[in-house]
Parts: C-alpha cells; structure tokens; sequence
C-alpha cells in the first residue's frame, strides 16, 4: 500500500500484512510528521497499477484530496443542530407561549368579563324600563305603556321587551327584530302574541325583586331579566341577545388591526433572530472551515477574526494556538 506523508509528500510502500490492528502510526523519516493508516484507507487505495502511478506522480494533488476528504468527513461527523436552527427557535417558542397564554386568558377570564357585561346591560335596561312605565300602569294609560315597551325592544341588542301585570296577563309585549329568530317561532308570534313561555322560564320567587335566566328561544340564545314593579304589582322582562355579545368580543380580540399587530411582531421578531443568526452563524461557519484546513496541515493559512467580539476573541485564540503548533513543529524539525 503506498503511503504519502501530507507535509513533505515522501512516498512510503507499506505491506498491509504488517498492519496488525485497525490503524498504525508511524514518522515520515523526512520531516518528522506523524503519519497515520487505517485499514479503512486499503479499500479506498486503487488497485490498478495505473492508479498507483498516478499517486506516485501527482503527491501533492493526492494530498490535498485526503486534507479534503477527511475534511468533509470532520464535518459529517460533527452533527448536531446549528446556532440558525436555535435562533429561530426561540421566536417560535415565545409564539407559541404568547399564543397558549391568550388562550387561557380568553378561556379564563373573557367569558367571566362578558358574563358581567350582560348582566351589567340587562339589569340597567330592566330597571330603566320599569322606572318609565310606573306611573302610566298607575293611571292605567296602556298606550303609554305598549310604546315605552316597543321603544326598550328596539334597542341594540335587545331581543324583546314586555309588561306583565299582576295576575301574570301580558299587557305589552315586543320583539324588536323577528327576522332573527326562526321562522317557525316568528309566525308563532305574529299569530299568537308574545310567547307565554318566556315568563314561565323566568318566574320571580316570592320574595325576589329581580332574576336572570338564560335559555334558547326560536333558534337564539337569550339572557332574560325579571325586574318586579313594586308600585303597582307586576314584572317586566328585557331579553338580550347573547350572539351580539358574542360577536362583539370576536370582533375586538380578531380584528384585522389586531392580527396584522401581532403578525408584524412576530414577522420583525423573526428577521431579527434571522439576522442575529447572520451576524453570528458566518462567521463561526469560516472559522470553523479555516480551522479544519490548519487541522489538515496547512498550518501557513492565517486566521483573520471577524464578527462578534466572543467570535472575535475565539478567532484570536485559535491564531495564538496556530502559531504555537507551528513553532512548535518548526523546533522539533531543526532539533532532529
């Protein structure tokens, strides 16, 4: 087997019988560098004659095609996962945490912000429509009563408004927009008057002056308020639709403003982290190319640091350590 020294280009002819174990070291007699086979090069060496004195003939092209090669296989055998990689990976976690926190949050506490909303809109609703129509029940001016009752349902947001007296007849009751509800229910009403069934899902105990109920009526769901009128027997009921709450929330969390806020964060996070991964990963990337070929033997290539300044002073560490190797094997060429 023919063997080239990497740094005077001496040919040695090695019998591979003699190579015991899996790889043998030995000095080149020339120069002194530390030569080293491993059996793993007998199958890459050609065995045709004419490939054999093409070595022979062209040393120093073989030599850098091993510097090369075993280059290469530095590099493959280094694995592992790039600064690139990392940088970018922590733009994608901090999304996803911002993403999983904004849903607790939504989860957590919007419906609790929402559900006191309703109860806040409903309950000043009621209780603004049973003050007005106290004294018209009083003097018993019904007309006065139906359009107070039509003015509160054609309020945003409110379903229907209605008056019952005390023995529990409907003496006004209003939808503000039965387009919204079914068909079915809407017919219902038009023929037989307001619904029965909404006082009967929100009856008052004997002693409640007020009470909220949520139930589904002709397709939507509704939050019902019971307001009772002291003065003259009673209640009335303002019911809200719980949709346009819903909506309203919707509208305010996914806005086009506020998705294009978050996607411009998190698309300048990212070409920032992108650009930091440049300004780092560059550099690291040429030194460490740099360093691998002074690994081969070129121990003349000159380290010139540049980026960061821990890349920097990781580039003049490893100048200082070139130059030591190199005078170090420069004094045990001339001690020999």
């Amino acid at each position: 087997m023919l063997v080239i020294c990497e740094d005077c280009a001496a040919k040695y002819n090695i019998e591979e019988s003699k190579i015991k174990s899996d790889r043998a070291r030995f000095s080149c007699r020339k120069c002194g560098h530390i030569i080293v086979v491993e059996k793993n090069d007998l199958s890459s060496s050609p065995a045709n004659p004419s490939d054999r004195a093409s070595q022979q003939d062209n040393p120093g092209k073989n030599s850098a095609k091993n510097k090369e090669k075993k280059g290469k296989q530095n590099r493959k055998s280094s694995g592992g996962l790039s600064i690139k990689f990392y940088l970018i990976l922590i733009p994608a976690i901090v999304f996803l945490s911002m993403t999983s926190a904004f849903t607790f949050v939504y989860f957590k506490y919007i419906p609790q912000l929402m559900n006191e909303q309703i109860d806040l809109r409903v309950s000043s609703i009621s209780t603004m429509f049973s003050g007005t129509i106290q004294k018209p029940l009083l003097v018993r001016n019904y007309l006065q009563v139906n359009k107070e009752a039509e003015r509160v349902a054609n309020l945003p947001g409110v379903a229907y408004a209605a008056v019952v007296n005390e023995k529990g007849f409907v003496v006004a009751g209003f939808f503000g927009d039965l387009d919204r509800f079914e068909s079915v229910f809407a017919d219902r009403v038009k023929t037989a008057g307001f619904p029965k069934e909404i006082i009967e899902n929100n009856k008052l105990t004997e002693n409640a002056l007020n009470k909220n109920a949520r139930f589904t009526l002709g397709g939507q769901e509704i939050m019902d308020r019971t307001e009772k009128l002291t003065e003259t027997g009673g209640v009335v009921h303002v019911g809200l639709y719980l949709s346009d709450f819903d909506e309203s929330i919707q509208k305010a969390l996914f806005s086009p403003l506020a998705i294009a806020l978050i996607s411009v964060i998190f698309l300048g996070g990212l070409l920032s982290f992108l650009a930091i991964a440049r300004f780092i990963g560059v550099p690291l990337i040429q030194l460490t190319n740099i360093v691998n070929r002074i690994s081969l033997g070129e121990l003349d290539l000159t380290i010139t640091p540049h980026g960061p300044k821990e890349v920097r002073e990781l580039g003049r560490a490893c100048e200082r350590m070139r130059y030591s190797v190199k005078n170090a094997i420069e004094r045990l060429r001339k001690n020999r």
